[in-house]
């Protein structure tokens, strides 16, 4: 047991931390869980994902409404409807507590994959408040999350297929998982990940087959289509909300979308030197995670657990500063795409100043990136 070395760093205690937050994180799911099993409530998304699967076995349109899910309409793919057995095959309350610790944890083990204790455990407490939020609401949008993070970690330690299952479980749950293919540009194997991903995407796709005709699947993706088109124009808390709330008139969200697809890839494509630096791509993964919400068009408060977990990311593992603490601190106070856009626009920031340590140690006068 250290006695004297800790009193010589006053941020040792973050060694010994993450069992805590482990437990905080159950509390939180299980408080979340409390809120919805034990005391009527008008409106989740749980039993749109349980009864998913049960309309899947039995050959139904899964995107028709129906009363035992209440009136939301299921919205993600049939891939989806079949993943879920696990849960939909367990009680009711115990499945809804299942999926909201799986959510919960799997964002928490994500995070700790990704980064040293120390850093884990900043973004881990970060986070806390808003994985509560999204579990509350029993949306997958933690565990979409943490996909997104496996398959950054994934393809940095050149695990191409993981990376490639993570991507497309995660896009077969919502479609935006898709910018993680982003993470594949600076790695050598990148054509043949890209061979894998085909693969394991197609397999995703068909996986239906198992209890379902041809005939059928093919009719659940025209089905599914239709419901999306439908939400097409939304704009959600979206920075497509935020321009629509300030300036009058009526536009597609395309080309906001594509402007935020531009200015997220630049700093990637521009700076290719940088592609060996795991900090630099690091802030990038930081800044997908902003980005697949701020510029969804569907977004909604249960969704920003996503852009908070970047920007809980990115305050870990950028230097100390008062300012990144009130940016990282604003994302959660509840106003959603606002704060979420400003913590995006400092990303950009960083990501185009972003200078190495050697960079740092030959320039006279400038103080190296804390870790």
């Amino acid at each position: 047991m250290r006695l004297r070395g800790d009193d010589q760093d006053p941020t040792a205690w973050l060694d010994h931390v993450m069992p805590w937050l482990i437990g905080a994180y159950v509390v939180v799911a299980v408080a979340a869980w409390y809120t919805r099993a034990a005391t009527p409530h008008h409106h989740w998304t749980f039993p749109v994902f349980r009864q998913s699967y049960y309309h899947l076995i039995a050959h139904r349109n899964l995107y028709a409404p129906d009363p035992a899910q209440g009136y939301d309409l299921f919205k993600y793919s049939p891939t989806f409807a079949l993943l879920f057995a696990p849960i939909a095959i367990l009680p009711a309350t115990a499945g809804l507590l299942a999926w909201d610790l799986l959510n919960a944890l799997a964002l928490l083990g994500a995070v700790r994959w990704l980064l040293p204790r120390r850093e884990a455990a900043i973004a881990a407490a970060v986070m806390l408040p808003e994985v509560f939020v999204a579990a509350q609401a029993s949306q997958s949008n933690a565990l979409v999350a943490a996909l997104i993070v496996v398959a950054f970690v994934a393809l940095e330690r050149s695990r191409l297929t993981g990376a490639a299952i993570a991507i497309a479980v995660g896009s077969a749950i919502k479609l935006f998982p898709l910018a993680g293919l982003s993470f594949a540009l600076p790695i050598h194997a990148r054509w043949r990940f890209a061979w894998r991903f085909a693969a394991v995407a197609l397999a995703m796709l068909a996986l239906p087959l198992g209890v379902i005709p041809l005939p059928l699947l093919a009719h659940q993706y025209q089905w599914w289509a239709s419901v999306e088109s439908v939400d097409a124009l939304a704009r959600g808390t979206s920075v497509m909300g935020l321009v629509a709330s300030v300036a009058r008139g009526s536009w597609p969200n395309w080309p906001v979308q594509l402007a935020g697809t531009l200015v997220l890839l630049a700093p990637l494509m521009a700076r290719r030197r940088l592609w060996t630096d795991q900090r630099f791509l690091r802030l990038y993964l930081c800044s997908v995670l902003v980005y697949v919400v701020l510029f969804n068009h569907q977004a909604e408060r249960p969704s920003y657990v996503i852009a908070v977990a970047g920007a809980a990311i990115w305050y870990a593992v950028s230097p100390a500063a008062w300012w990144r603490t009130v940016l990282a601190l604003s994302t959660l106070v509840g106003l959603r795409a606002a704060p979420c856009l400003a913590v995006w626009i400092a990303m950009q920031y960083d990501l185009w100043s972003y200078r190495t340590i050697e960079e740092l140690a030959i320039s006279p006068g400038t103080a190296a990136r804390s870790g």
